[in-house]
């Protein structure tokens, strides 16, 4: 039988108290709740989730919960857990919770091996594809009713590595609604709020340059530019570098924005985009931090390998002294809005969840055909009409 494993069972009362709060400000969660208390649209279902393991999504768990779920399996993304959270939902009835604040790589494998083992499971909810990564390597007999996919990273992984699952699999990030609301706005304010948490810096006439000009790298640069500073965008996408110019921000080649930034933000949703070959650009005292989902956008070992000396400060800060110069790297690159804050405002999760309660439901209903696929209108029309109703003005 599979057991929790979770840093500190004894905080599981912080860990409610965080929770509550968190459930008190989501209306819309609230609303799925009270619906799922008279229809039980999840009895005696199983679910395996990979996901952050912090005090909104513990709201979700429960609304699950409530649905009538039988059995939850609970694995933490990297880097963003919160050990309260992780302790209050292990001690659910049905749910057992794989998430630890210091875990890495292989950690994140062995507890999605673990997990997988204890199938069969009815529906998955990844983020970053984890558990799709997991699934095509151990090929198990069973197959799940379908399941979801929450980011970008995690279908560019599954492009990149030929997964195509012959259950259906609805991308959250492909609904126009969670691109504009959750990514713009919400990873926009939430990324900035991390940033300022972990240096305390005035960010107001500071020169920033955001790699990746997608949804999230739009919010952030916008948010950044509100606050004053210089802001600079970098992309692969020439389209997405017009559309930055055009925004006011300034473009040009990553060797000219690199020696003038103080601040590099990755967003990009893919793997190595900084690193060791970087650094001759790189002015001295620059601060990298990441906001994709893996910290891999930042080659981490190959700053660490290359350089003279390494320092821990407080706050999850690690000086890299180089033969003539210095870097800082905010939270061992992990999702700076997570690690370091606590992650997408309220409003934005109550969203970003009913867009996922509706994709299950639409599984459950059998109106999801087998692949991946994006979420159907119905399922961004209604989302939108929940929180219009829910959300105070």
């Amino acid at each position: 039988m599979l057991r929790s494993k979770i840093d500190d069972r004894a905080l599981a009362p912080q860990g409610e108290a965080e929770v509550a709060w968190r459930r008190a400000k989501m209306p819309v969660l609230r609303q799925f709740g009270e619906r799922y208390g008279r229809e039980k649209p999840f009895a005696g279902r199983s679910l395996l989730i990979c996901m952050h393991c912090e005090p909104k999504a513990a709201v979700r768990t429960e609304v699950l919960l409530r649905g009538g779920a039988e059995r939850i399996v609970f694995v933490g993304n990297l880097g963003s857990t919160k050990p309260g959270t992780a302790a209050y939902l292990a001690g659910l009835p049905g749910v057992t919770v794989l998430a630890g604040r210091g875990d890495r790589l292989e950690d994140l494998r062995q507890n999605l091996r673990a997990a997988l083992a204890e199938g069969p499971y009815d529906l998955l909810m990844d983020n970053g594809a984890g558990i799709l990564q997991q699934f095509a390597r151990e090929a198990p007999a069973w197959r799940p009713l379908g399941g979801i996919e929450e980011t970008r990273s995690g279908r560019l992984i599954l492009e990149r590595e030929g997964i195509a699952p012959d259950f259906p699999l609805l991308v959250i990030d492909d609904s126009p609604v969670k691109r504009l609301i959750e990514n713009e706005a919400g990873v926009g304010q939430s990324v900035v709020d991390g940033i300022l948490r972990a240096t305390s810096m005035l960010l107001g006439g500071k020169p920033v340059l955001v790699v990746g000009y997608g949804y999230c790298g739009a919010g952030i640069t916008q948010r950044l530019r509100a606050l004053g500073s210089q802001t600079m965008v970098w992309d692969t996408d020439p389209v997405r570098l017009l559309k930055a110019r055009v925004e006011g921000h300034r473009t040009g080649a990553l060797e000219e924005l690199l020696p003038r930034a103080e601040l590099v933000v990755t967003v990009t949703g893919r793997f190595d985009v900084l690193g060791p070959r970087h650094l001759p650009l790189l002015r001295d005292g620059a601060i990298l931090c990441n906001a994709g989902h893996y910290n891999m956008e930042i080659d981490v070992e190959g700053l660490r390998a290359t350089a003279r000396e390494v320092r821990r400060l407080p706050g999850e800060i690690e000086e890299f002294r180089f033969a003539d110069r210095s870097a800082y790297l905010l939270q061992s690159a992990n999702p700076i809005n997570l690690a370091a804050g606590a992650g997408n405002p309220l409003e934005v999760m109550d969203l970003g969840y009913a867009l996922q309660l509706l994709s299950l439901e639409e599984i459950l209903a059998g109106r999801a055909r087998p692949g991946i696929q994006p979420l159907p209108p119905s399922v961004d029309r209604e989302a939108c009409r929940l929180c219009l109703e829910s959300w105070p003005q």
